[in-house]
């Protein structure tokens, strides 16, 4: 790997003359420390990886040459939702695909041949001649899942997921309320919308109920380990 590491530097400077780019010993500090790092960089994350070794440049500078790795085929720029943009070497001849944490934001980089044949197949079916792809799959990771309560209230529940109602606190006029919307222990609920302003909005037999922030901490769910028939 640092062989080919060397290359791609050699190959940077090179492809800088040409241009008449500025590849400044800083510059070169920017790629190297980019190189050899295998997850994915923020311009922050990599500034701090900088300063442990004594590097200390400035945001602009390194935010500079992310781009111009990027411009010049190095690094793969991603704007995953809800996150800072990151940028990951880019590999010449490899593809991967991402897991991406809804929580933590973690990503977690893999690669399939059954995924990858079975996308090619798709495009001969249809005619279709395939350039390139993406693959985001967004999810909760272990780390997580492992933190979370066995019971917590549906306003930590995060778009997309099915949960079951555990139970119902509150007062029975409360839990009269939340009943007569169908909304009983038991029963299975995917979220729609957590955040953001409004209400906390969720999907049951089909259709849509809007409930306000202190009606949804009153419900306590646990996680559904798959979909079922009032939900899908």
């Amino acid at each position: 790997m640092e062989r080919l590491h060397q290359y791609e530097k050699e190959e940077f400077i090179n492809i800088c003359k040409e241009h008449g780019l500025n590849y400044s010993d800083k510059r070169l500090l920017v790629l190297e420390e980019f190189l050899g790092t295998v997850e994915h960089l923020t311009i922050r994350s990599l500034q701090e990886k900088l300063e442990t070794k004594g590097h200390r440049l400035d945001t602009d500078f390194i935010g500079e040459t992310l781009d111009l790795l990027y411009r010049y085929g190095y690094a793969y720029k991603k704007e995953f939702e809800g996150q800072d943009v990151q940028y990951e070497h880019r590999h010449v001849g490899w593809h991967h695909d991402h897991l991406i944490c809804a929580e933590c934001g973690k990503i977690q980089e893999f690669h399939d041949s059954e995924i990858e044949a079975l996308q090619r197949q798709i495009a001969v079916n249809r005619n279709f001649t395939l350039l390139h792809h993406k693959m985001e799959l967004y999810g909760i990771c272990g780390d997580c899942r492992k933190q979370r309560r066995p019971a917590m209230p549906l306003t930590l529940v995060l778009p997309g997921e099915k949960v079951v109602i555990d139970r119902l606190l509150g007062g029975s006029k409360m839990q009269q309320r939340l009943a007569d919307m169908g909304l009983t222990p038991g029963t299975a609920i995917e979220v729609i919308k957590s955040s953001g302003p409004g209400p906390l909005i969720v999907a049951f037999r089909g259709s849509r109920i809007a409930l306000g922030r202190g009606l949804s901490n009153k419900v306590l769910v646990s996680e559904n380990s798959g979909p079922t028939s009032e939900t899908d």
